[in-house]
């Protein structure tokens, strides 16, 4: 009878584990059978997994310590590798087992030695040991350890985009049938090819491709706050030295630098990351650098020896391919790496495919500094993408993958090297003749650019291939500056709400250093009257021809204007940059026929409107461009779609921009109630049965389908019932994910909100105090900590006190699966939250109060408060941490008269007082933080609006005291809720920290009390 493989695997593990850490001496009889008996057992369930068509990884995170065993005992010394050993255990359970041996495939599978190293690799970090992959110099060579299944989506890669104006993320696929899911940071987007533009910093991106596989692209690491790319915009990773050669460094706080002092020029940011600073420098002679603003010791050396990356060749400056990447019409060789001192004994491995393929096109081997040429025996024509593998044999460590665009004997040349600004808008028009040789061939000989057209498409041809380039001419631009933060730029005059002047506004012009012999003027023209003139700032260390001009000067001037002109005054000309205007884009939307028209427009360039269904807010906006007349064209799925939200904005629409859920207080967005919903045939979806439920017919979904809708409506509620839906919805749909329980936690991992929309649903709907007493389903868990992180938090609390240290709570009583989802935690709260969990005192616990600094703050003027709080946000941490702490009370300043409203209550008094008087009775250490809140002695009730942040935490505290089962607790957070929950709908990003903050408190009163 032969065993049953769960038990004598169960029975290993046992063992194995009570063996602890694997020791790195061997060579006793009792190790070698028991090393024998393990390998025999892995390697048959391995082949039996493979029979069964289930996946071979189930192997190595079932009994993870015999995996570990395995390997580290099987890979000692030189006459004992791995490989042999798995080939011996592998014969052996085939001469017992012979039909296992008929599948090649998982014979394969099964002696493959990276596999092996990267399970037994992760089985260690499951299990909290510290054990490392042995020297690997003595290994047998093994094939690349990257294959890309055929047919799979290779991962995206993180670069600077055309002319440094963003940093984006390449999405591989057709943009007509692929969509990519993103979670950034605990936040959701949908995305299509070529790219995503990163809306701002991010620590973390996570895309899921159209076949489910999700990839991890790490972004900014807030210990050295600098991103490096190379000269054709590819990402240079942190881990290895920088190559001296030019690249560009995005930054925040100044560069400081240890050998020769590298000239920098510092280039407009990218748009969305404000407080970042572009610099281009090339670093020959210097040896290491870091910023200002790094973590102390966190230097960046600078490649000595050899770097790795593309040598010679040449790009042409008029192509890209259509995610951003340069065009090589002659192909660059390949250097490889080589460290000071290295040896020229060892050697790469270099491999050529094409993206997303497992055929190989080329393998070729060179020596540590080597240029290669890696196209020589590459099947011709060379044209389109390829994707460079370059490893050492044997080895994952150091592994490197490049890609490149080649088209080969293809010449560009344009009729200007530089389009300028045209008087009346636009660019000077300009043409691009293309010459082909050998066997490519372009789609067309000569692109016209208008003036309007900043690309244009062109198609390469080669045999039976064809490739899709964007053509462009370098071009003069402009684009604005809101509260630091810069916009996309364009090459239409800039549309300019008076009303945002005072809010610390710039105006950037990008120019051909050429045209700036003499600096340039900017006007402020009225009725061909020009009122003011400014002059660029004085900025050293930036490019000549990038003037940023500041606009605050404007903002008394244009208060009494109907409209006002800004015109530059460059290489003699006198051009129309933008436009101020101190009304409305419109006044008014109204159904005409088959579209929609804008009475009272006023905006006479080019306009985007972007339209939202209140009946399905969870559907994307549609773009559509707005006629000369005002008129705005519907397709016919949209006549009928019932109310609409329309956001007006100037220009076009903005490729790979993030579009949200416009803000209905903004004077551009218009609301069309009346406009006619015809209820189409129901498909039974839980998204179509939602949207008839909001239009007044049948009753609210249930169930785990239709939660993530729920979610949606719930946090939209106040905007969905101003646009017509129905009124009775938002508080059925918190009662529903109330009722719902963990399961609605888990659903909001679909929902695509942000945490601060979760915690104003989460509050109503009274989760925020939700019981949960163990994680029933670790791995269901461990997804959401990537898109509704604060949701996953409240789910993960009961494993919360093992990350505290104390010998009450062992790491090692928790399953891997448990302890895998430990480590989520830390990503989210930061390093704040670590220490309280670990018992320290909160360092930042007085950051988010309102006290007398916030009350001269709120003496300040608009712009003068900018200026304090600038800096929350600039670098992507933790929920805890201080910068995002403050930029959670900012946003709650800022909103402090509505929030008067409610402070100001004597009912609000009334909740302080009882919440102090519970947490004075029996929790000192809960006491003392919300105490650290307060906003001390008022003038006055005109000041109510400073006890906001303490009330907040107080009531998150009580709410997280009754999760962890305090009955009295339970029935005042009932009490609270109410009030609660308008002031969490006005500070969303304050109430999830104070959720956060009060988690972290609560666990850590516990497992003092356990102690």
């Amino acid at each position: 009878m032969l065993v049953d493989p769960t038990r004598l695997l169960d029975d290993c593990e046992r063992a194995w584990r009570e063996a602890g850490e694997p020791s790195t001496v061997g060579g006793a009889e009792s190790v070698v059978r028991r090393t024998t008996l393990v390998l025999e057992a892995l390697v048959a369930y391995v082949l039996l997994a493979e029979r069964s068509d289930l996946s071979r990884d189930t192997v190595f995170t079932r009994w993870p310590a015999c995996t570990v065993h395995a390997v580290a005992l099987g890979a000692q010394g030189e006459s004992t590798h791995l490989a042999r050993l798995l080939s011996e255990a592998q014969a052996r359970v085939i001469a017992v087992r012979p039909e296992l041996g008929h599948r090649r495939a998982a014979s394969r599978a099964a002696t493959t030695d990276e596999v092996w190293f990267a399970a037994a690799r992760e089985a260690a970090r499951s299990l909290s040991w510290a054990w490392r992959p042995p020297a690997t110099a003595d290994l047998p060579d093994a094939p690349s350890p990257v294959h890309i299944a055929r047919g799979a989506t290779p991962p995206p890669e993180l670069r600077l985009g055309p002319g440094a104006g963003s940093v984006l993320l390449t999405l591989p696929g057709s943009p007509d049938t692929a969509t990519w899911q993103l979670a950034a940071d605990g936040k959701s987007f949908t995305a299509s090819p070529p790219h995503w533009v990163l809306p701002g910093p991010v620590r973390r991106v996570e895309a899921t491709d159209p076949a489910g596989t999700i990839h991890a692209s790490a972004v900014v690491d807030p210990d050295t706050v600098l991103l490096a790319f190379a000269a054709e915009g590819h990402r240079i990773p942190l881990d290895e030295p920088l190559p001296a050669p030019q690249l560009h460094l995005l930054h925040v706080g100044i560069l400081e630098m240890e050998g020769v002092q590298a000239a920098v020029v510092e280039l407009p940011t990218p748009y969305g990351w404000s407080g970042w600073t572009l610099s281009e420098v090339s670093l020959a002679g210097t040896t290491r650098l870091r910023t200002s603003e790094a973590k102390p010791g966190s230097w960046l050396d600078v490649a000595v020896g050899r770097s790795f990356g593309w040598e010679g060749g040449a790009v042409l400056p008029w192509l890209t391919s259509e995610d951003g990447a340069p065009v090589w019409h002659r192909p660059p060789g390949l250097r490889l790496r080589r460290r000071p001192g290295e040896p020229e004994t060892g050697h790469w491995q270099v491999e050529v495919r094409r993206p997303g393929h497992e055929e190989l096109l080329a393998c070729l081997t060179g020596a540590p500094g080597t240029l290669l040429d890696p196209w020589q025996n590459v099947p011709g024509p060379l044209l389109g993408p390829y994707e460079i593998l370059a490893h050492r044999p044997g080895r994952r460590r150091g592994r490197r993958r490049l890609t490149a665009f080649l088209a080969e004997g293809v010449e560009a040349m344009p009729t200007a090297e530089w389009r300028l600004l045209a008087p009346q808008g636009g660019l000077a028009p300009t043409r691009l003749d293309f010459r082909t040789g050998g066997p490519v061939a372009a789609s067309r000989n000569v692109l016209a650019f208008a003036p309007y057209e900043i690309t244009k498409e062109l198609v390469l041809r080669g045999g039976t291939s064809e490739f899709h380039v964007q053509a462009l001419v370098p071009h003069s631009e402009v684009r604005l500056e809101l509260d630091g933060s810069p916009l996309p730029w364009s090459v239409r005059p800039l549309d300019i709400d008076a009303a945002d002047l005072a809010r610390d506004s710039a105006l950037t012009v990008r120019l051909p250093e050429e045209a700036v012999a003499v600096t340039p003027e900017l006007a402020l023209v009225v009725e061909g009257a020009t009122l003011i003139g400014l002059q660029p700032e004085r900025r050293t260390r930036t490019r000549k021809g990038d003037l940023r001009y500041s606009l605050a000067a404007l903002a008394d001037t244009v208060r009494d204007c109907a409209k006002a002109e800004l015109r530059l005054l460059v290489a003699g000309q006198d051009v129309h940059v933008g436009t101020v205007r101190t009304q409305p884009i419109a006044e008014d939307v109204v159904p005409d026929g088959t579209g929609l028209l804008l009475r009272g427009l006023r905006h006479p360039g080019e306009l985007t409107a972007r339209l939202h269904r209140a009946l399905a807010p969870w559907q994307q906006p549609l773009s559509l461009p707005v006629d000369d007349t005002g008129r705005i064209p519907l397709p016919a799925a949209w006549r009928s779609a019932g109310p609409l939200v329309v956001s007006l904005r100037a220009g076009t629409h903005t490729a790979g921009a993030t579009p949200s859920w416009p803000r209905l207080r903004d004077r551009d967005t218009l609301v069309l109630r009346r406009s006619p919903w015809t209820s189409a045939v129901s498909d039974g979806t839980a998204a179509d049965r939602t949207t008839q439920y909001l239009g007044g017919r049948g009753t609210l979904p249930r169930g785990t389908d239709a939660i993530p809708y729920q979610w949606i409506v719930a946090a939209r509620g106040r905007d969905l019932q101003m646009c017509g839906a129905k009124e009775t919805a938002p508080a059925e749909c918190l009662q529903a994910l109330g009722d719902a329980g963990p399961d609605a936690l888990l659903g909001a991992a679909d929902s695509s909100l942000g945490s601060g929309e979760l915690a104003a649903a989460l509050v109503g709907s009274g989760l925020a105090a939700l019981r949960i007493r163990e994680v029933t389903d670790p791995a269901a868990v461990r997804p959401a900590w990537r898109r509704a992180p604060l949701c996953a938090l409240l789910l993960t609390a009961p494993l919360l006190p093992y990350l505290s240290g104390d010998p009450a709570y062992e790491v090692d009583e928790l399953y891997p699966e448990e302890r895998e989802l430990l480590e989520e935690v830390g990503q989210f709260l930061g390093g704040t939250g670590t220490a309280i969990l670990s018992g320290h005192e909160d360092p930042s616990r007085t950051v988010g109060r309102f006290d007398a600094h916030a009350r001269i703050l709120d003496e300040l003027p608009e712009i003068q408060q900018q200026d304090v709080w600038r800096t929350a946000g600039v670098v992507p941490r933790g929920l805890l941490d201080t910068d995002t702490r403050a930029a959670a009370a900012w946003q709650a300043f800022r909103d402090r008269r509505t929030l008067q409203y409610y402070a100001v209550r004597e009912e609000c008094e009334e909740w302080l007082e009882a919440v102090e008087n519970f947490l004075d009775d029996g929790h000192e250490l809960l006491a003392r933080a919300f105490r650290d809140r307060g906003p001390g002695s008022l003038r006055g009730p005109g000041e109510a609006w400073m006890r906001v942040p303490q009330f907040s935490l107080g009531c998150a505290l009580i709410a997280r005291l009754a999760a962890a089962g305090d009955p009295r607790a339970a029935k005042l957070e009932r009490g609270l809720r109410p009030l609660w929950s308008s002031v969490a709908a006005h500070a969303p990003d304050l109430t999830a920290v104070d959720l956060t903050l009060a988690e972290c408190l609560v666990t850590t009163e516990t497992v003092q009390a356990t102690g």
